[in-house]
């Protein structure tokens, strides 16, 4: 598949300048990232973009944040996308962005009714377009580079036909007098709160709620520590030690000598570890 290949600041921004000089006010937009599974935390990993005409691949790697803000913050863009509050949250929480002026398109889709509600579904069910199964690259790592051919084509495949479909949904809303229902659907969208406050992720694992309140305290530490040597090691939080081993440490079920750490820790990093779990204990 053809497309237009960025992957530093001179080049998007002469881009987005082209955009601009041809007054051209709308965009197909999606996003890959990274979300706690090949690396710690969460980091946005690449950027597809549909204009009508070009698909663009966008590598955001090596290219600044004050770049990346002038394409998504831009109120004078509108920017089709899919299912869009993962992308908002992954943005705000990984860079700071606060993505303007989008129209969602999978409000329209639960409003009509579709029977599949998947972005791929729903295309073959409105264009006849037959898609690469998505489950394939929901365990795909969007960190590595490079990124193959296939990964590329499948990323360019979830913008290229918004624009069509865009079309066909508002069309169908405003048929079946849903269109004002779309609009206050996507209007909450936008105005949600997306910031996740990193230190109060241990309060979302499975489990947590059910512990007593000092059980809750010690797989508060328990968190922050494990959270410590994941940063550290550039590792998803529960590759170093476990949700559920962290909460059955916490109430007293297992202890330290039954984790099991990753082989790739050599016997100092365990040792040290294991001295900074005891002394939070």
């Amino acid at each position: 598949m053809n497309y237009l290949f960025i992957d530093n600041r001179n080049q998007l921004r002469s881009y987005l300048n082209n955009l601009k000089e041809n007054k051209h006010h709308i965009l197909a937009l999606d996003t890959e990232a990274n979300m706690h599974r090949y690396a710690y935390g969460v980091q946005l990993c690449l950027i597809q973009i549909f204009d009508g005409i070009n698909s663009v691949i966008i590598d955001p790697f090596k290219i600044d944040n004050q770049t990346l803000k002038i394409l998504f913050e831009n109120r004078d863009v509108l920017k089709i996308m899919y299912d869009a509050p993962n992308d908002i949250s992954l943005l705000k929480n990984a860079n700071n962005i606060d993505l303007k002026s989008i129209i969602d398109l999978r409000p329209g889709v639960e409003l009509l009714n579709y029977d599949r509600k998947d972005l791929h579904s729903v295309i073959y069910t409105e264009l006849g377009v037959p898609l690469s199964d998505k489950k394939k690259y929901h365990r795909y790592n969007w960190l590595r580079r490079p990124i193959s051919d296939e990964a590329l084509d499948y990323a360019v495949n979830d913008v290229i036909y918004l624009f069509k479909l865009k079309d066909i949904i508002l069309k169908r809303l405003y048929e079946n007098n849903l269109f004002d229902s779309f609009i206050l659907r996507n209007l909450r969208i936008q105005n949600r709160d997306y910031f996740n406050e990193p230190m109060d992720n241990y309060k979302k694992i499975k489990g947590f709620h059910s512990l007593k309140d000092e059980e809750k305290a010690l797989f508060q530490r328990l968190w922050t520590l494990r959270e410590k040597f994941a940063r550290q090691c550039n590792m998803p939080s529960h590759n170093v030690i476990g949700n559920n081993t962290l909460l059955n440490i916490a109430k007293n079920v297992v202890t330290i000598n039954e984790i099991r750490f990753p082989k790739r820790f050599n016997a100092n990093l365990k040792r040290e570890i294991t001295q900074q779990l005891e002394k939070t204990l």
